[in-house]
């Protein structure tokens, strides 16, 4: 799996409307959900460009650290969500604690799925520029 540095993460921070990339401030309320979607919808990677794609918890959407906690507690929440049952095939991801802007931020590093399409509760999400959706035609 593809290793960013700080300064590609960066990057990928300051940049608003990539596909590759999301953002969310904290990991509460319907953040986990949200989050799950845009993992699965990072691992079918319907424009099919094999590259990795990354969520950041912690950062706002103007790319400036949001300063949550990232907590063992975060960590190992968001590792939990490529086990859960209601995701077939399971995902290919990676889950740090990064430095960037000089603040703590939990980044899901996700590789696209190498027999997409990936489901999550029984539908496909897909990327459609910068945000997400669930697909509505047939995978083909």
């Amino acid at each position: 799996m593809k290793t960013f540095s700080n300064a590609d993460l960066e990057r990928l921070l300051a940049n608003v409307e990539s596909d590759l990339t999301e953002r969310t401030q904290s990991f509460k309320d319907d953040s986990p959900k949200k989050a799950r979607q845009a993992i699965y919808a990072y691992a079918s990677e319907l424009p099919n460009r094999q590259q990795p794609s990354v969520l950041f918890i912690g950062a706002q959407d103007n790319g400036m650290p949001s300063n949550e906690p990232t907590t063992d507690e975060l960590l190992h929440s968001l590792a939990d969500m490529k086990t859960d049952s209601n995701i077939l095939p399971l995902p290919v991801l990676t889950v740090e604690k990064r430095t960037l802007l000089r603040a703590e931020v939990a980044v899901v590093t996700v590789l696209p799925s190498s027999i997409p399409p990936v489901k999550y509760d029984g539908r496909i999400w897909i990327r459609t520029g910068p945000r997400r959706a669930i697909a509505n035609q047939p995978w083909l």
